[in-house]
């Protein structure tokens, strides 16, 4: 790994803050880690390399527990500016599996900074996600994923008269589109995908204009339900 001397300037700056203003040895050994960890971590972001807890483990010689723990230090005490959870959640969703028979999506999250933003957020709304013993597993129904996914801004536009129209087009008398349909909302399109089968889940979310994240995350989804 080699470091610009930009960055090391940088770090050099960050390092003569700690020690040389009247306060040499203030510092303990797990904050001078987690600010190099920051630094390594930021590094790795800006240069596009790989950053999940294998590789880092292997690259820095520690177990994946303590990256783990180290990446949490870091986003407390050098939060990345850049970092925004629900992009990173909804690119995860790339990876997902879908189960039609209690409508629930699983797939891996491997920044725990990111598994603990979610699990707050599902925490705060009440809800909760199954346990495993794969700490990256992140295993949530349908609903729950809508409500992480689906930004309120973007509520006016996504069940727009158009997008009601090509719904009303591919209904054939389907039970839960029709529903759907009487219940143009959120909370409907949450019912919906909680008692759809796979064929009326992709029809709909097909003809539904996502945007920002959601749009990645119900691309995704769709995949995932498709089996592909």
């Amino acid at each position: 790994m080699e470091f610009t001397n930009e960055e090391k300037t940088a770090l050099f700056d960050k390092i003569a803050a700690l020690y040389f203003n009247k306060n040499f040895g203030s510092t303990s050994k797990a904050d001078f880690e987690t600010l190099l960890f920051s630094e390594y971590i930021e590094h790795c972001l800006r240069s596009e390399l790989p950053f999940d807890d294998y590789t880092i483990s292997k690259n820095l010689g520690i177990t994946q527990s303590r990256v783990r723990s180290l990446k949490e230090r870091k986003e407390l005490k050098y939060p990345y500016k850049e970092f925004t959870w629900r992009t990173a959640f909804a690119l995860a969703v790339e990876k997902a599996k879908y189960d039609e028979h209690d409508h629930y999506v699983k797939f891996i999250i491997q920044d725990i900074n990111v598994m603990n933003e979610a699990r707050h957020f599902i925490e705060e709304k009440g809800w909760y996600d199954e346990c495993s013993l794969n700490r990256k597993l992140l295993r949530i129904p349908l609903n729950c994923f809508t409500e992480i996914c689906l930004e309120d801004e973007a509520i006016s536009e996504l069940f727009s008269i158009e997008a009601k129209r090509r719904i009303k087009k591919i209904a054939n008398s389907d039970s839960a589109i029709m529903d759907f349909l009487n219940d143009f909302s959120k909370d409907g399109l949450k019912s919906f995908l909680m008692s759809a089968g796979k064929e009326a889940l992709i029809s709909v979310i097909s003809c539904l204009p996502f945007g920002g994240i959601a749009k990645v995350a119900f691309s995704f989804l769709e995949r995932a339900i498709k089996g592909v």
